[in-house]
Order: structure tokens, then sequence, then C-alpha cells
């Protein structure tokens, strides 16, 4: 990774840029699009699903075309924290089955699996300068009770042949620094990356391979006509004969059967000072990531900086932007003793797109046109599979490829509501934590 001079991230009492778009290599120089293009297949979105599914299509020899309404990485993807999370959020190997069935949940299960595998090595094989750390992804458990539950879950894991331990206390409190832990489910195939470096990576080699690439080309209709699919941009036009919807929560605007399918959940990204010698012998002194399970979660990685990056769930009792720091400072305080006093340099808004499953999904609108909706918190690992999977299904016409089946959307009872839920249900975190 090039190190990069980093600046004082303006005044310590104000939102700020992410971190990455100061430490992230630069991305390819990607024109709007400008009069009228034909391909076969359009992609629309510039994330990690959507470099993805044009990067391995065009590696089989289709006719993509990916479009962005900003530049590659500008929405949820570059707004995250980086992790790679090989784990389900609210399922082990063993309950999906109950959801999907035998066959359906094993399927997800080696997808999930080995997603954190199929990143380090897509990343190895393109050479995406991305700050790519394989040093583990690790869910701590808060009570005994929950870590006698990952010892079973780990079991399942590994018994299907992915490399996935248990951790017990002493040894979880020595690796992260943090006293409240009583074990950890422990990924080695996990980690963390910058995810701007590895969306702008995936871009351009989706363009070397022969993908046409198109920034700042906003969708302002798309529409079936005849038997093509029409986009249209405000510099130009696509017609293509399939589509590919990527954009997270913004394939609501393009589709009408994707309105009301996802709920927000803001979160606030914050990374301090780099570290000092004490500190970074302290906390995580062998790398790796973790996402606890308490309900008012938290996360917390290092950066090949020193920065240390963590998260708290936007809430309804945490307003300005001075109370955003002061939060963020308690939070680091409360878990780590080698900090008492943190520095904070980045706070910046990030936003996960969340469904009622909690589970990656992919729908089929009809005509020739799929969506990709697998954010959920885990959509680095999750989205980098489904782009591949869903491209490979493209271009040999083999459903099979697809670890997800394909379904017909449906909206969440009660949208508008249910999209106040998750900030509610943080609030009540916040006032238990």
């Amino acid at each position: 990774m090039q190190h990069r001079s980093i600046s004082s991230a303006a005044r310590k009492d104000s939102v700020t840029a992410p971190l990455w778009t100061a430490t992230a290599a630069p991305g390819p120089a990607l024109a709007p699009l400008a009069g009228h293009v034909e391909t076969d297949i359009l992609v629309i979105g510039g994330g990690i699903a959507g470099t993805t599914t044009a990067l391995h299509l065009a590696e089989k020899g289709a006719d993509v075309v990916l479009v962005e309404a900003g530049q590659p990485g500008d929405g949820a993807t570059g707004q995250s924290g980086g992790l790679v999370a090989p784990d389900y959020i609210r399922h082990s190997p063993e309950t999906i089955q109950q959801v999907l069935g035998a066959e359906g949940g094993e399927r997800l299960t080696r997808m999930i699996g080995g997603s954190g595998r199929f990143v380090f090595d897509l990343i190895a094989r393109h050479g995406i300068d991305c700050d790519a750390r394989k040093d583990g992804f690790y869910t701590p458990a808060h009570t005994e009770a929950l870590a006698e539950s990952q010892r079973g879950y780990a079991a399942q894991w590994s018994s299907r042949g992915h490399a996935v331990d248990f951790i017990d206390g002493a040894t979880a409190r020595g690796l992260f620094g943090a006293e409240r832990y009583c074990g950890a489910l422990r990924f080695a195939d996990g980690g963390s990356l910058n995810p701007l470096g590895y969306v702008r990576g995936l871009a351009a080699a989706a363009e070397r391979s022969g993908a046409r690439l198109f920034a700042n080309s906003p969708v302002r209709s798309l529409a079936r006509k005849g038997d093509v699919w029409v986009c249209r941009t405000p510099g130009g036009t696509v017609r293509a004969a399939r589509v590919v919807l990527a954009a997270n929560g913004g394939n609501a605007a393009l589709h009408p059967a994707m309105r009301r399918t996802t709920l927000p959940l803001h979160v606030f990204q914050f990374a301090t000072a780099p570290l000092d010698a004490a500190q970074r012998a302290a906390i995580l002194p062998r790398g790796g990531a973790f996402t606890d399970k308490v309900p008012y979660l938290f996360s917390a990685r290092l950066d090949g900086h020193g920065h240390l990056i963590s998260a708290f769930p936007v809430s309804f009792l945490v307003r300005g932007d001075k109370a955003l720091y002061r939060e963020a400072r308690r939070r680091l305080a409360q878990h780590f003793a080698a900090m008492p006093d943190p520095e904070v340099d980045y706070l910046w808004r990030g936003l996960a797109w969340v469904n009622t499953s909690f589970l990656p999904e992919i729908y089929d609108l009809g005509e020739g046109a799929i969506a990709i909706q697998a954010c959920n918190g885990r959509g680095i690992a999750t989205n980098s599979v489904l782009g591949a999977e869903v491209a490979e299904m493209l271009a040999t016409g083999n459903a099979d490829a697809l670890s997800v089946r394909p379904r017909t959307p449906s909206p969440v009872r009660f949208h508008a509501g249910a999209a106040l839920l998750p900030k509610l249900l943080m609030s009540m975190a916040y006032l238990s934590n």
C-alpha cells in the first residue's frame, strides 16, 4: 500500500469527509456518458456489486456498460468501515436451513463462508491497492451465554470446511485490548480494507478487461422499449438487452418493483489520530477487525496508517456535531483502557441498507432485468461474490451459478413507519448501553 500524506481532518467539532478520501489510491479517470451507446448488458451502480459484476462480465467476453451517478465508491461503499466479514448477521449454518431449507441453506453458507477468501483473492489477482488486511474478523461475546452459543457456531462452520474457531475470554481480551468480552468467534478468512480503494481498483480492473464505465452519469429514466431497455442520463442514452440494478438503496428509484424493499440504517463512522506505540501494543496488537453483538454495537479495526476505525449507530439521542464527537470519544474510552482520552480526526456519515431478512437478495424483475440487494452491513464480502455469480449467470445462462435464488421483490409492510424503526431501536439500545 502506498502511504499518502493525510491532511488534518478539519475542525474536531464538525463532520468530515470519510478517512478513505485521504488514503485511497486514485481511481480511473472516467468520463460521463455522452451520446448514444448500445450494449448487451447495462449495469447501474458503481459500488462493489456493480463493479464486480461488470468486471466478471468483461472477463467472460460480454459486452457490458456501467453507469454511475457520481464516481465509483461515492455511495455507501466509500462511507463504510471497510470490514470483510464472512459471517451471517442473525443466523448460523444450521439455523439458516430453517429459513431456506437444507440445500438452499448449505448453498448460502458456502457463499458467505467463502466470501472473505474471495475478496482477498480478487484483490491479489488484480493487484488492487486498498490496504488489504487478511488478519481475521471476530464477533466478540459479551455474555457467557452468547460465548457458549458461539462455541457451537464455530463447530458448525468448521465442520463445513471453513477456517472458523472460538477463542476464550482471556485470549479475546488480549487480542482486542478490551476487557468486556467473554470470548469470540474468529473467521480467519476475514479482515478489512480501504473500501474506496477497493472499489476504485475494481473499476480500473473492469475497464482494463473491456467494460465501458461512465461516471457522473445519474440515471434520469429507465424504461422498457420494445425488446430493449433504454436508460437516459443527462449526457446520453444506453440501449441494452439486459439490465443489472446494483445501486443498493438507489434501486428503488430505478424500477417501481424495488420501491419500499429496504430500510436505511444510518451510522456514524469515525477514525482516531494514528495510535502511539503504547496504544498499538495494547489495542488489536495482532491486527484483526471485530463487531460485537451488543444491541448498541461496537466495532474496531486498524488501518495501515495506524488509525483506529469504529462506528456507532444513529439515534434520536445524540444530536449535533459536538455531541457526535463526544460520543465517539466516549465509546473508545469505554472499550479501551489504553485510550483514556481519544483523539478523533475523522467522523463521517455512513449508510447501510437492510432488509427484513438480513440476508442477501437477488430480485428477478422480468424482461431481462435483475437487482442485487445484498448490503445489510456485510456488503463488501457478499456483494463481491454476488457480482461474480450474477456475471456467470448472465454470461452462461446457468441459474445454478447463483447462491441466492432470485425471487420477486415484495415491499416492507408499513414501510414509512418501519424506516424509523432502526433509529428508534438504536435509541433504546443507547439508553441501555
